[in-house]
């Protein structure tokens, strides 16, 4: 376990993209019938220069469907609040970012050693002054280790395609320790990377905590290692059987 968890750090110190909190893509799915919806709104303040930029998502939202026991669906919609201090001077805007519609299929459950195993794609799809821009696509490796009763690590190995410009390549790896049967501690490295050179990163760590069935809350604070970059927000999900409405 010790060595686990060194390895785990050494690869943090290497790798450590800007992000919205926890950007891994989790390996499993919402089961067949379960309508999932997360909630996360968050503050990321950036400063370069005598310039301060301040990020809010008012929220924005995640929303999943298990489709079958294999399939999942997928629509995110972002939504953001900037405000740029630049002197006496505040500039204010509010948009929608780019929404993501996709899908993500389980393809092998873990076994001892071997993870779990998922594949996402989603097309992502920027607006700007109500007209759709050029569409872009992220497609993603997923795994995830169980290791020992209390110990899980999740990593993605993502690629984003954007045309007319040079594409992204992200790598994420989250690590969880279940101190209870209801709360979790995660901490997250991230990476992004254009044309081989590291653009931006983070550490992010934080809590899970059940509320109550079905009803979830994440708290988590983050730092950029490569500029001067903090963010700190949450994530409230819900998830009901769309079977169970229905009957």
């Amino acid at each position: 376990m010790r060595q686990i968890i060194v390895l785990f750090l050494l690869i943090m110190n290497l790798i450590s993209f800007k992000s919205q909190g926890q950007t891994v893509i989790y390996s499993n799915k919402v089961e067949k019938d379960i309508f999932q919806i997360e909630l996360y709104s968050d503050q990321t303040i950036q400063h370069q220069n005598l310039e301060k930029a301040v990020y809010w998502s008012l929220p924005s939202a995640l929303f999943r469907f298990g489709l079958s026991d294999r399939i999942e669906l997928q629509l995110v919609t972002p939504f953001t609040l900037e405000q740029i201090y630049n002197n006496n001077n505040i500039e204010t805007n509010h948009y929608m970012n780019s929404t993501q519609v996709g899908v993500l299929i389980n393809l092998i459950k873990q076994q001892n050693a071997i993870p779990e195993i998922s594949f996402t794609y989603r097309s992502i799809i920027p607006f700007k002054e109500n007209t759709v821009e050029t569409i872009s696509h992220l497609v993603s490796l997923n795994f995830s280790n169980k290791i020992y009763q209390d110990f899980n690590v999740n990593y993605n190995l993502k690629y984003k395609i954007i045309p007319e410009t040079s594409d992204i390549k992200q790598v994420v790896i989250n690590l969880g320790y279940n101190i209870s049967s209801k709360s979790q501690l995660f901490i997250e490295s991230s990476a992004e990377l254009i044309s081989d050179e590291i653009a931006s990163n983070f550490i992010t760590g934080g809590l899970s905590h059940t509320l109550r069935k079905n009803l979830y809350l994440n708290l988590y604070y983050g730092n950029c290692l490569k500029q001067n970059t903090s963010l700190a927000g949450g994530i409230l999900t819900w998830r009901f059987n769309t079977k169970k409405v229905n009957s």
